[in-house]
């Protein structure tokens, strides 16, 4: 069995050898968490040096920008001052109503011609037109016709309210308007003119009035068609 003594120093030897360990691993510690405390302060060191560098940056921005606004020109020339302008007052007209009087009045006054009202162009025609062949029926027609507008619509033709030809539509000087009026035979036209509009309309039931066998009542027929147009235009 070992002696005492050796028994004794092995405690103390381990003892101690566990002391020193312990020491060794608390000095690790503290190196180590001395270690990241000073990385922490180098990294808070860096920023605190970015924002000052960013902060003089926008100082010196701000300086160039008050440096640029204060060097720009401006206009320090004098406004030129306008003479005041005199302008003539001349005493109004009076109004019509309210005309002078007295002796050199009418001098002064410049008189007001009144436009001429213009006469309307409303008015109605009456066209008969034919070929050159003609029949019976269609002498008929332009005889009565003729017989109805002299007997009872003189003052309307001599007014203007009325107009009346027979034209042939086989002439040339012709051909124009019987191409507006649609004309291919021997037909009876009346064109009601209101404010430069044409309305015209072929009579085409002066067929069905029997001219040749009741000349009266055909009269009596285109009379009546002829005052109802003048209406129109009355």
């Amino acid at each position: 069995m070992p002696h005492r003594c050796e028994k004794q120093f092995t405690v103390r030897s381990s003892h101690k050898i566990h002391i020193d360990n312990l020491h060794l691993y608390s000095m690790k510690g503290s190196n180590a968490k001395s270690g990241q405390l000073s990385q922490r302060g180098g990294t808070q060191s860096q920023m605190a040096n970015s924002i000052k560098s960013l902060i003089l940056l926008l100082m010196l921005a701000g300086i160039v920008l008050l440096a640029g606004c204060s060097g720009s020109p401006t206009n320090t020339s004098p406004t030129p001052v306008t003479a005041p302008v005199q302008v003539a007052t001349q005493p109004a007209a009076p109004p019509p109503s309210q005309s002078p009087s007295g002796p050199g009045a009418s001098e002064n006054i410049t008189p007001v011609t009144e436009q001429p009202q213009v006469s309307s162009s409303d008015r109605v025609d009456v066209i008969y037109f034919h070929v050159n062949q003609r029949c019976v029926t269609c002498l008929c027609f332009e005889q009565h016709i003729n017989y109805v507008i002299d007997t009872y619509f003189e003052d309307a033709i001599n007014s203007g309210k009325l107009t009346y030809r027979v034209l042939n539509i086989q002439k040339e000087e012709n051909a124009d308007i019987a191409r507006k009026y649609g004309a291919v035979g021997s037909q009876l036209f009346i064109n009601v003119i209101v404010k430069g509009i044409n309305n015209i309309e072929d009579i085409q039931s002066i067929w069905n009035w029997k001219c040749p066998s009741d000349p009266k009542q055909f009269e009596r027929k285109v009379r009546t068609i002829i005052e109802q147009s003048l209406k129109e235009v009355s």
